[in-house]
């Protein structure tokens, strides 16, 4: 479909096929009564490209709806060039395209490969929460036999927490993934990081790999959530693992601090500004890659792996890129790979993300013995905490519905300071057993515990009796801790 306007704008011809498609005259379309028929949500962006484009005397190309004959509004590309004679501007030609068929094939074709890359994000995660838990149940066998055996099985128990921990780091970049949680920035110590992450690296990587740590005690922190740290490390190493594969290799994880000056760059297309770096560098003895190879890691689902294994280095760049550092390889065929990540350092010391493994019992002091009703329908984590609160010298009652905990209430108000209550639970809703408790003391506080994020608790329990929030899973110290705190200030009040 051709058309044609003059210097006023205005148009001044349209071909046959457009009448067609229009099923109006030449007459009627002149002018600006070929607007007429783009659709109305389309009118003022495709007038501005126009316009602004007339001004400047340039080519454009928009795509917006035209209303065909038959009424229905149809996707066209239109193009415009400015036409000259003896050099001279004259107005503009352009032509029109009906485009719908090859959109909606491209959006069927989109929709397609989402589909696709989901599946291939499912099958790695199950991948890898089947590792974690075998790891988990490995070692739970593990402390029993040494349980019975009269040995203490601390370490198993350790690992267990390590890898527990590893799981729920997963879940939470996956909510993250999806758009249900932002992700609140740290300042970290990527060296710290490393080293926490040792006793699950070596159990993860092949046992054909020797793995070798040269990790800088003061390396300067970086902004970044732990999780999205051990993320990198963790891709990083299994991906040197598998490219040793069954032969005999070394992987070595470094950190040191590095100072770029306005030439500085990584090998890679992220250039980086002038200033101060943490680098975390993953050297393999593996197979290398070829150059074709190297060029495509960072693509998202590349792999040269079986089948189902993530998003994998794509993800490690897309972290990278979003806490402002750059991610660069080099390798050779048969030679092995080094991959380098550089992070910008945080002004501030690493304190705010300093270990929180002091025992619950050192977590200070209750400001007396105080009662906690515990509101959790799983019954196995409810017995855990009544059991780990009375040793912290908590006196508690339990309730595995929202009913039941409604009638304790009623019934023992009086008696209970404050309420762990887990978001999502069965019979009466949580923001029912909330109201519950305000009315029945209305100085109470409650701290809301759920496996999704603080923002989404917010938007079911709100109140200034909600003293905190707690992340399932959580570690017994920080909920004594958060506990207490809430416990303190009531007192204090």
């Amino acid at each position: 479909m051709i058309w044609m306007s003059g210097l006023d704008k205005l148009c001044t011809f349209v071909n046959q096929p457009w009448c067609d498609f229009r099923g109006r005259t030449m007459e009627q379309e002149l002018g600006n009564g070929w607007a007429d028929g783009i659709h109305l949500e389309d009118l003022n962006r495709c007038l501005a490209v126009f316009s602004s484009s007339f001004d400047s005397r340039r080519s454009f190309q928009i795509e917006y709806r035209l209303r065909r004959a038959d009424g229905e509004y149809r996707w066209v590309l239109d193009s415009g060039v400015p036409l000259h004679r003896a050099n001279e501007f004259i107005g503009y030609i352009g032509s029109c395209v009906d485009v719908t068929e090859a959109r909606r094939a491209q959006e069927e074709s989109f929709a397609t490969q989402k589909l696709e890359s989901l599946g291939t994000l499912a099958s790695g995660i199950a991948h890898d929460f089947n590792n974690l838990l075998g790891a988990i149940l490995s070692q739970a066998e593990l402390a029993l036999v040494e349980s019975e055996a009269g040995a203490s099985p601390d370490e198993e128990l350790k690992h267990i927490q390590e890898v527990a921990i590893r799981g729920s780091d997963i879940v939470r970049q996956l909510m993250i993934y999806a758009g249900k949680e932002g992700d609140v920035v740290e300042v970290t110590d990527i060296s710290k990081t490393v080293k926490d992450m040792l006793g699950l690296l070596k159990v993860t990587v092949s046992r054909h790999a020797t793995l070798l740590t040269e990790l800088d005690e003061n390396l300067p922190a970086v902004k970044a959530r732990p999780a999205q740290l051990r993320q990198i490390v963790m891709n990083l190493v299994v991906n040197a693992s598998d490219a040793i594969e069954d032969r005999e290799g070394l992987i070595r994880v470094s950190t040191r601090r590095v100072t770029l000056d306005h030439n500085g760059a990584v090998e890679t297309s992220d250039r980086l500004p002038a200033g101060k770096y943490a680098e975390l560098m993953v050297v393999d003895t593996g197979s290398g890659m070829a150059p074709e190879t190297q060029a495509r890691i960072f693509d998202p689902f590349f792999t040269t792996k079986w089948a189902g294994r993530g998003l994998g280095l794509a993800v490690v760049r897309g972290i990278v890129k979003s806490l402002n550092g750059a991610i660069g390889v080099s390798s050779e065929l048969n030679k092995g790979t080094t991959f380098q990540v550089l992070l910008p350092c945080a002004a501030a010391a690493a304190g705010a993300s300093a270990d929180t493994g002091a025992g619950y019992d050192e977590v200070g002091a209750s400001p007396r013995e105080a009662t906690v009703l515990v509101v959790e329908d799983e019954h196995p984590l409810r017995r855990a905490l009544t059991k780990m609160l009375g040793q912290a010298h908590f006196r508690v009652f339990e309730a595995d519905n929202g009913s039941e905990a409604i009638e304790l209430l009623r019934a023992k108000s009086g008696e209970i300071d404050a309420i762990l209550l887990d978001m999502t639970i069965p019979g009466a809703p949580s923001h029912e057993v909330f109201a519950a408790a305000v009315q029945a003391r209305p100085n109470i506080k409650v701290i809301v515990t759920s496996a999704y994020s603080e923002e989404a608790a917010k938007t079911v329990l709100n109140g200034p009796q909600i003293g905190g929030f707690v992340r399932k899973p959580f570690q017994f110290e920080n909920l004594v801790r958060a506990l207490r705190s809430v416990l303190s200030s009531n007192s204090a009040a």
